[in-house]
């Protein structure tokens, strides 16, 4: 029996099966065949969700597969998934019971954990989605963890083919926001971004530095693919030329564990917010943003309802890529 093929970090997916996520993404779009007929298919969510379950559900009616959503929390046992405790504490279930008992009913599983943020070496081991993924006998989807989002990143390198289809610059910007965020977004745009061979600037206030790891790995992915990747304190510098800005803020994660001071933080740099006069800027970009989006804090509504936004086209290609992994996951090739 081969192992299950788990998309858990958009790192360690390789070229090849990558040209064929997105080439089955294009494949797929608009398709309704039962090309998943009989199959089930698992979500464990211990976040909210609007656009990935909503495209997994619509996915899997699309392909003739039956979507199973869970809640943590509510309608499901609050899970643990440290080794070795004593649970005698709030959670009633173990992640290993969990995800082995759901395995013997699916035929693959997907799982939402977003960051703790309260230690940044915790947060970077994933530990709850690697927890399932060993505890999973079926393929295991990450729907968003503590450091990627790898199903948002496939929809942002369809989006930018679709819109761009050529090598170029794109400006993954920090935003303002009332509260401090993850770092998952920003890391699966920015190594997506990487893998298409962009040329990449990630542009942030001091402070606010995305994990060393994910950086390094995303620049060698860019310049494996021809492209490059740096990073700046200067945003106007860095929106000359550029040809798409994405949009997107996240916490310092010098301030984990103080959500005062991370919120400060986020608030301290309203210049940021993506205006008109950014946009002018750069060379006719356009404006991307994962949603959901505050609207007056991280862009102004000229910008998000403007002719350069296709933050509605970049949400829509959440179907068409989720509909890829869940027929590699599957076993099946349209």
């Amino acid at each position: 029996m081969t192992d299950p093929w788990h998309l858990l970090d958009l790192r360690s997916v390789n070229q090849p099966i990558w040209e064929h996520l997105l080439e089955q993404a294009e494949v797929l779009t608009d398709r309704r065949d039962p090309l998943l007929a009989g199959k089930r298919f698992g979500m464990v969510f211990f976040n909210p969700s609007l656009r990935t379950r909503t495209a997994f559900e619509v996915a899997c009616a699309d392909l003739g597969a039956h979507a199973v959503h869970l809640q943590v929390g509510g309608g499901l046992w609050s899970l643990e998934h440290r080794d070795g405790v004593v649970m005698d504490g709030p959670h009633a279930e173990h992640v290993r019971e969990g995800f082995g008992a759901l395995s013997r009913m699916v035929d693959g599983l997907g799982l939402r954990a977003f960051a703790g943020m309260q230690d940044i070496a915790e947060d970077a081991r994933d530990d709850v989605l690697r927890a399932a993924a060993e505890a999973s006998t079926v393929p295991l989807l990450s729907l968003e963890s503590a450091m990627c989002h790898p199903h948002q990143g496939l929809a942002d390198a369809l989006t930018v083919r679709r819109k761009i289809g050529e090598r170029a610059k794109v400006v993954v910007t920090w935003a303002p926001h009332i509260k401090p965020l993850p770092l998952a977004v920003a890391h699966a745009a920015t190594t997506a971004f990487a893998q298409e061979g962009h040329d990449v600037v990630v542009a942030h206030p001091a402070g606010f530095e995305l994990e060393a790891g994910v950086l390094a790995d995303a620049a060698r992915m860019a310049k494996r693919g021809g492209g490059s990747l740096t990073t700046t304190n200067d945003r106007d510098a860095a929106l000359e030329g550029a040809r798409v800005v994405y949009a997107k803020s996240w916490g310092a994660t010098g301030h984990y564990g103080d959500a005062e001071a991370g919120a400060r933080a986020v608030q301290s740099h309203p210049d940021w917010l993506v205006d008109p006069a950014a946009m002018a800027r750069t060379d006719a970009a356009i404006f991307m943003h994962c949603l959901p989006v505050r609207r007056g804090v991280v862009v102004a509504d000229e910008v998000l309802d403007g002719p350069a936004s296709v933050v509605l086209d970049q949400a829509a290609a959440r179907l068409d890529v989720q509909k890829a992994t869940l027929c590699r996951a599957m076993g099946v090739t349209a």
